[in-house]
């Protein structure tokens, strides 16, 4: 098992590569692996993964990406090869050994060539070394702060490790060598002075002293025009020696023709280091001292760089050639000869030319009606100060991403004196992605080359073309993009050029090798798409019907594109109104087809993006139309597609990248209303619906999964209690759910997934699950118990609907369940009637002794806040009753706690002591909840008998344990009891911070 960094982050092992899943969990990987051995942060992680701030649920998803990375490590044999994911207290650590991480290997082994006095091994060393570089360093990762800060600093040793070739190459006296390993980093880092100075004294001693002067002449202008500065002492040292044709060091004396046992040696020694080798550590090499000193930079004066050449003198007259067997007779000589083949001009040959600086491409008239995008304008043209930045304007089909360029580019112009170059690349359209080789022509017949002259190769018409822009600020628009790959011939050379490229895909490997700087485009909101409307219909037309509006914009999703169609709709209907456009609309099944006109409109748009996609990745978005709405988690897209959650989120990261879903900061996704709406149809033309086997049945592997989740959060917020329900036959079992550790866990869960929870049991009461639909939403009870007042109602009258039209639930425990819930709620909201009339049906309709018993309890309570005591006391002893009767503790101890709170409220303080502490003995230490409201019972009632310093101790352990497990009634009363009998400050402080807190967690529920 080997970990490699330096090119695209992979795991490779002995049967290959494994598949890592999204760029976050490369990223991770990669983050981890550069602190090897070494506990990592979660803040350092977030800096990896996030480009800003990371999100509110960044731990979750770092938790998740770590747990995937140690199921792959382990899967793969990681123990074997002495590799663990460790851990720690808010960190985690990837314990390897370096051998088995590229990186660290490529350090110790120019480590090593640094200090073996042998350049023949020094070189042996580094050409390992930089053999390791599979192409920039951390690809396919993600674009956090820190990782690239790291792929910048390894690069630096990466060209580091060159420079220390090349002098190896030098000790040894093969300058030539030198000069081939520097060429092509000194282009690539042209303002690199220790490069330019190591490739001119390279040049210089390999006999190309003119070229070296060259070199040092490009360097200077490009320092003076790019920075404002003059060449440091390195570089004015080495042309110093080039001036002074200072001759090179003699080579190291090569050994005498070794002996056959000699060379067998000299071969092994020369063989290739294995990864563990690379880490012995030799004996520290003695080295000379080199004295610090640098020169002064030449003065431009003393050593002028060369200007055109002298005027041509005339050549001594050539002497007829000899007479021979194959020289050419007279007449021979005397016929006219074909004139030789003109050489193609070069690349200042051709700026020196007329208007070749001023390239002005076929740039679309400014977009009409531009409205909005401020935040994006004021990012591009902040971008343009840095060195030839690449502008990436991605966003979805119909979003506007041309049209912001174009106008952009406008408004923009005059700052590119050199000109403009736009070209449409197709990658989205009918006809196929735009032939990149004629683009790159007409962008060199735009800069003056002409036709002849344009070289035939691909390669050498962009190394023509980069060269032209070397020196120019020009801008280049490239729009609708298909992939990096066609972008990147395109790029022009110049310092000043900036690049303005537009897709729908985004277009991560610019990001990667180009440096580019992404500018997400999303949808207007309300303000701007009013905005646009009125650009179309008119200021007066869209006052009069403000309300239609923004019902229009939000039918339309805030796509520019569909608000247009609609707009030019309107326009050729002046007396149609806003409102009676909106209601056309409001009908999913004709939005589409109005939303289109010839064409154009979000359909034609949309199937453009969906034909590019592959096919898998086409039938996880129609698998996601069966969502039903909001945000959309790992574990349901994998339901919906019924497969495996490496297998969606490959799909998902597709779809995201090309804008067909949408990506929330907290790892999870959502779909357009309009993508909807088109994928479901085009999902129903094509038969691609969801992927696997039942692909009619999305919806019902959503709804399993969510109960198996239910059911295990209910096990983690109430421990030990009996589950309301079975699931139903034949219920889908999911490859992996989510796992709950904690109670506060569980709870968190439940509410953040409460929004899709209620949608999905309205989605399967629709589909006719109705065995389903009740289950999933009595299985809710630990969150209604938390939050007894909040609107569950409505949610739970829907459930009775279904459970009374599910066949297998009569003759069982279902309506009994959801009445007995139900009617507790009512209670709880003050709705007695209702919750008579719900609970007195319920303990005849149970099948289960436990069932039962709590309808008693409950329709006891009932009776209770009715004013009824003794028919309250009743329910309850039979409850109690049932309960010893089948050994179930949990109710017996509800039943007690009842019995108690009957008594404090009658008065009977003894007998409310007796009842608390005989529950508490049936209670378990990890039933939380029952303790503290058990201990809340006794403190009451031992301050009812007088015991102040008994009361004060349980009062206190009731509130300690109910503010540590977010029981804020529980903990709301003792706090009070505490401050009413103390008259302490401390405990209406903290009752304040409690009521302030819950009310926080309630609003942002």
């Amino acid at each position: 098992m080997e970990f490699r960094l330096l090119g695209t982050v992979a795991i490779d092992t002995e049967s290959g590569g494994l598949a890592l899943g999204p760029p976050k969990r490369c990223g991770l990987l990669a983050a981890l692996l550069l602190l090897p051995n070494r506990p990592v942060p979660l803040t350092a992680l977030g800096k990896a993964l996030w480009e800003g701030e990371p999100p509110a649920r960044a731990r979750s998803v770092v938790q998740g990406h770590v747990s995937q990375l140690r199921a792959l490590i382990a899967e793969a044999g990681g123990a074997a090869h002495g590799v663990d994911l460790i851990t720690h207290t808010g960190a985690y650590e990837l314990r390897t050994p370096l051998a088995k991480v590229d990186c660290a290997r490529f350090k110790e082994l120019v480590r090593r060539a640094g200090a073996v006095p042998d350049a023949a091994e020094a070189v042996r060393l580094l050409h390992q070394a930089l053999a390791l570089w599979q192409g920039p360093a951390l690809t396919g990762t993600t674009v956090g702060p820190l990782l690239l800060d790291a792929a910048r600093a390894l690069e630096e040793e990466r060209v580091g490790a060159v420079e220390q070739l090349a002098q190896a190459y030098a000790r040894l006296g093969r300058h030539e060598r030198a000069v081939a390993e520097l060429s092509a980093e000194a282009a690539a880092y042209p303002l690199r002075e220790s490069l330019a100075a190591a490739l001119v004294l390279a040049l210089h001693r390999s006999g190309n002293r003119a070229r070296a002067v060259e070199r040092y002449h490009h360097t200077r202008r490009l320092l003076a025009e790019e920075l404002g500065v003059c060449p440091g002492p390195g570089l004015a040292q080495a042309f110093e020696e080039v001036l002074r044709d200072v001759p090179p060091a003699p080579p190291r004396e090569r050994p005498a023709r070794a002996t056959p046992a000699e060379t067998s040696a000299q071969a092994a020694r020369l063989r290739p280091l294995a990864p563990e080798a690379c880490f012995e550590t030799p004996a520290p090499p003695t080295r000379p001292v080199v004295p610090a000193s640098c020169p002064e930079t030449p003065s431009p004066a003393l050593y002028p760089e060369p200007s055109s050449p002298a005027p041509e003198t005339p050549a001594p007259e050539t002497p007829a050639p000899a007479a021979g067997p194959d020289a050419p007779s007279p007449a021979a000589r005397s016929q006219p000869q074909p004139p030789a083949p003109a050489e193609p001009p070069s690349a200042a040959a051709i700026m020196s030319l007329p208007g070749a600086r001023t390239a002005r491409g076929a740039l679309p008239r400014p977009p009409g009606g531009f409205t909005g995008r401020a935040a994006q304008l004021a990012r591009l043209d902040a971008l343009i100060a840095e060195e030839s930045p690449v502008c990436l304007v991605t966003g979805p089909a119909g979003v506007g991403k041309s049209a912001l360029a174009v106008h952009w580019a406008h408004r923009n112009a005059d700052r590119f004196p050199d000109g403009l170059l736009f070209a449409e690349l197709g990658g989205f359209g009918a006809r196929g992605p735009a032939d990149g080789d004629l683009v790159l022509q007409r962008f060199l017949r735009c800069l003056g080359v002409a036709r002849e002259h344009v070289p035939d190769s691909a390669e050498g018409a962009a190394a023509l073309y980069r060269e032209l822009t070397a020196g120019l600020r020009l801008l280049v628009v490239l729009d609708d993009a298909a992939s990096s790959a066609q972008v990147r011939p395109l790029l022009p050379a110049g310092a000043g050029c900036v690049t303005l490229v537009t897709s729908r895909d985004r277009l991560g490997g610019l990001v990667v090798s180009d440096d580019a700087r992404p500018v997400p485009i999303d949808t207007l909101d309300d303000v701007d798409s009013t905005a646009l409307l009125v650009s179309v219909l008119g200021a007066w037309r869209v006052a009069a019907e403000p309300a239609a509006a923004r019902r229009l914009a939000g039918l339309c999703g805030g796509l520019p594109l569909a608000l247009r169609v609609v707009a030019a709709r309107l326009a050729y209907q002046p007396d149609a109104s806003l409102e009676r456009m909106a209601a056309q609309l409001q009908d999913g099944n004709r939005r589409l087809a109005l939303l289109s006109v010839d064409d154009q409109g979000p359909r034609a748009a949309l199937g453009a993006s969906v034909r590019h996609v592959a096919p898998e990745d086409r039938r996880m978005l129609y698998a996601l139309t069966s969502h039903p709405g909001g945000r959309i988690d790992l574990p349901a897209a994998a339901a919906l597609a019924g497969t495996t959650e490496d297998a969606a989120l490959r799909a998902l990261d597709a779809l995201a990248g090309a804008h067909l879903v949408g990506e929330g900061r907290d790892g999870d996704w959502s779909l357009h209303d309009l993508v909807r709406l088109y994928a479901r149809t085009a999902g129903e033309v094509s038969g691609g619906a969801p992927a696997g086997p039942g692909a009619d049945r999305a919806l019902r592997r959503l709804v399993d999964l969510l109960l198996h989740t239910c059911l295990a959060a209910t096990e983690a917020a109430e421990p030990g209690s009996q589950a309301c329900c079975a699931l139903p036959p034949g219920t889908w079992r999911p490859s992996s759910q989510t796992e709950f550790t904690s109670r506060p866990q569980a709870l968190d869960w439940y509410a953040d997934q409460r929004e899709l929870l209620t949608r999905t049991v309205t989605a399967a009461r629709a589909e006719h699950l109705h065995a389903q639909a009740w289950r999933l939403g009595i299985l809710q009870w630990p969150l209604m118990v938390l939050r007894p007042r909040d609107e569950w109602c409505p949610l739970l009258t829907g459930a009775l609907d279904s459970v009374q039209r599910d066949p297998h639930a009569a003759g069982a425990d279902g309506e009994s369940r959801v009445r007995a819930l139900l009617g507790w709620l009512l209670i709880e909201q003050g709705r007695l009637p209702e919750a008579l009339s719900c609970l007195e049906p319920a303990p005849a309709m149970a099948a289960d002794p436990v069932s039962e018993a709590t309808a008693r309890i409950n329709l006891g309570m009932a009776y209770a806040r009715a004013g009824e005591p003794r028919p309250a006391r009743t329910q309850c002893l039979r409850a109690l009753a049932l309960a010893v009767r089948c050994g179930h503790l949990p109710t017996q101890r509800l039943a007690l706690q009842h019995l108690a709170r009957f008594a404090l409220d009658g008065g009977r303080p003894e007998q409310a002591l007796t009842h608390a502490r005989h529950a508490l003995t049936l209670t378990r230490e990890e039933e939380v909840v029952g303790r503290a409201w058990l201990r809340l019972q006794s403190g009451q009632a031992l301050w009812d008998l007088g015991r102040t310093a008994e009361a004060l101790a349980e009062l206190e352990e009731s509130a300690a344990q109910a503010e540590a497990y977010r029981l804020d009634e529980t903990a709301g009363q003792a706090l009070e009891l505490l401050s009413r009998i103390t008259g302490a400050e401390e405990y209406a402080e903290r009752r304040a911070a409690l009521a302030a807190r819950a009310g926080e967690g309630k609003r942002r529920a």
